[in-house]
């Protein structure tokens, strides 16, 4: 037996089996459950698709990436249908919504960063299935959201629930919730490096990344995508042409003011987003219910002239992507996909925002290459590369996301060779756009500024400092003895500098230790205060430290007996006390090494 825990010991000091271990047997787990919650919502949606736009409103758009075309594309053959069934898919969405699980509202993804932040990783069994059913209804309809929000709900809230029943800390819920999502998202856009980033990284306005989440996220993510691809292939969102690559230094600069243009385009995209919610759509004197039908109505009769903007819209990327659209069509549709967005989902619609983030980032990508081409003849020579190039420099800036809007477009379109220019569109976009304009408001700026962070940093400096290094052993100490009565506790208070006072024995060993608190409590009680003994009024068990101790367990102990003296004692002999700690010097260790840190020592 010995032996067997020496060998335990030596394999936990390899292997950090007690911080990730679980971790890495539950996310698989998640993954597994995220994947198949993906290929589950993705068959509901396209039947409802099939039926509503296809059936019934006669409306085939073009198919995308490894998509098979059922049915030639066809604008919509009925008119009516065209503004009826987002109406009645927005009412559906409300009924659902905002009679079951009104923390469903809008964008998944700002529910699970919220989550996250505030609500220590906790989400409502129900949410991700009402996020769902109400997503499918606004989307299959028509309305103008992405399925990145509510296959994020159900991956999060599954890893949630799953932590919430094993009965893990808040941390690991955390951490649990944030691989659902991420499993949930690189399933359904066959995109696992893109998905387990994009969950890390949007908690966040500024370069921060959340690395513990890492890990999980990539388990999750490599599992659930494994599982839609067993159903639905390995295809790619997005074909792109065989040789659409960087190939010209010349071309940077308009890369450059591209990465500009996506930045006010983001402002724009934002403020109207924003701006129908706050100023229209919550000042409306109906029922919060009604008004995903409200915003429903208005997109149908947008989408009279321009049909194009209903869904996703993915077929229309392609096109953009194959060189298929007109300068003046993607001009309009990049505009009218911010106006439509925003009805859809601004007004309490279900649905995420990332789907119709590169709608627009492709026509704004496209229109920009061809007019440039006008204006400067044979100055860019693959136009269509500005269409990927917009679908990540934009939503990188709206999203605050750099790192995964890059890689995530390169793995849906299976292109890696405009890797330059996309980190250059995407970095600039998001350094000239405020923090303050992102699709995502419950992002915060860093991790100081979070709650679930909140003390992680006191800790790390407090476990750098040990008790040796600040308890002062040459301190006086006023031993009482076991058999001291209350006289000569008196006088020996009334002499001394110290509030707390640790009992020994015939041997000097500690036994308890009382307080000046505890002594006026006998004063004042019933008048037997002559008959007591300084052991009468120590306190036993006694909370103490060793010198090898680190501040935050110290501080840990002052806080559980809310006091303000630790005795510090042998580690050979626990009962030998060499001195006492208060709580004043381990705040004013942390003080002394944070300033420290803040200001190093140049000599």
């Amino acid at each position: 037996m010995p032996y067997l825990h020496k060998f335990a010991n030596h394999f936990r000091s390899i292997f950090d089996t007690e911080a990730s271990g679980r971790l890495i047997l539950l996310s698989p787990i998640v993954g597994a459950v995220a994947g198949l919650g993906a290929v589950a919502f993705f068959f509901l949606l396209e039947q409802m698709q099939r039926l509503a736009l296809g059936h019934i409103i006669g409306y085939f758009p073009p198919a995308s990436g490894d998509e098979l075309a059922t049915h030639a594309v066809q604008m919509p053959t009925h008119w009516w249908a065209v503004i009826l069934m987002p109406v009645v898919g927005g009412l559906v969405c409300g009924v659902l919504v905002y009679g079951f699980a009104p923390e469903a509202e809008g964008h998944g993804t700002d529910a699970m960063v919220r989550a996250f932040h505030r609500l220590r990783g906790r989400i409502r069994a129900r949410v991700p299935i009402i996020k769902s059913l109400a997503s499918i209804a606004t989307i299959g309809t028509g309305g103008s959201a992405g399925r990145e929000g509510p296959i994020a709900q159900i991956g999060a809230g599954f890893g949630s629930f799953l932590a919430e029943k094993l009965g893990l800390g808040d941390q690991e819920r955390r951490l649990l919730m944030l691989a659902g999502g991420a499993g949930g998202i690189g399933a359904i856009f066959r995109a696992p490096l893109g998905g387990a980033l994009f969950v890390s990284e949007v908690l966040y306005g500024s370069t921060a990344l959340e690395f513990a989440a890492v890990i999980p996220c990539f388990i999750a993510s490599i599992t659930a995508y494994t599982v839609f691809a067993v159903f639905y292939g390995q295809g790619l969102a997005f074909h792109t042409l065989p040789d659409l690559v960087f190939e010209h230094i010349s071309e940077l600069p308009f890369y450059l003011v591209f990465a500009v243009v996506c930045g006010f385009a983001g402002y724009v995209y934002v403020s109207v987003f924003y701006g129908l919610r706050n100023h229209v759509f919550k000042k409306l004197p109906i029922p919060n219910m009604l008004k995903p039908a409200i915003g429903g109505l208005a997109l149908g009769i947008v989408a009279l002239w321009f049909p194009q903007l209903m869904s996703g819209g993915y077929g229309w990327i392609q096109l953009a992507i194959d060189g298929k659209l007109a300068l003046s069509l993607m001009m309009i549709l990049c505009v009218g996909k911010i106006v439509a967005t925003s009805l859809t989902i601004s007004s309490g619609g279900s649905g995420g925002v990332f789907a119709p983030s590169l709608f627009i980032g492709a026509m704004l990508g496209g229109a920009y290459a061809q007019l440039v081409n006008q204006m400067f003849p044979g100055a860019i020579s693959q136009p269509e590369a500005f269409v990927l190039v917009g679908m990540g420099g934009f939503f990188a800036g709206v999203a605050r996301v750099p790192l995964t809007a890059i890689l995530m477009v390169c793995e849906m379109s299976g292109s890696y060779g405009l890797l330059v220019p996309l980190m250059l569109v995407s970095i600039t976009n998001m350094a000239i756009l405020s923090s303050k304009w992102t699709l995502y408001e419950e992002q915060v700026n860093s991790m100081l500024d979070s709650p679930a962070h909140t003390g992680d940093f006191v800790v790390d400096v407090l476990e750098q400092i040990h008790v040796r290094d600040v308890f002062d052993a040459t301190r006086p100490i006023d031993l009482v003895r076991e058999e001291a009565t209350i006289d000569d506790i008196m006088r020996l208070a009334s002499q001394s500098q110290n509030t707390y006072f640790p009992v020994v024995d015939r041997d000097d060993k500690m036994t308890g230790v009382f307080s000046l608190r505890d002594l006026r409590a006998v004063l004042t009680g019933n008048g037997a205060g002559s008959l007591i003994r300084a052991v009468d009024l120590a306190v036993s068990p006694v909370l103490t430290v060793v010198p090898d101790d680190d501040l935050h367990l110290a501080l840990r102990r002052f806080t559980q007996k809310n006091i303000d003296y630790l005795p510090v004692v042998d580690p050979t002999e626990p009962r030998k006390l060499l001195g006492m700690i208060n709580r004043r010097d381990v705040i004013g260790a942390y003080h002394n090494r944070v300033t420290e840190l803040q200001h190093p020592s140049t000599t």
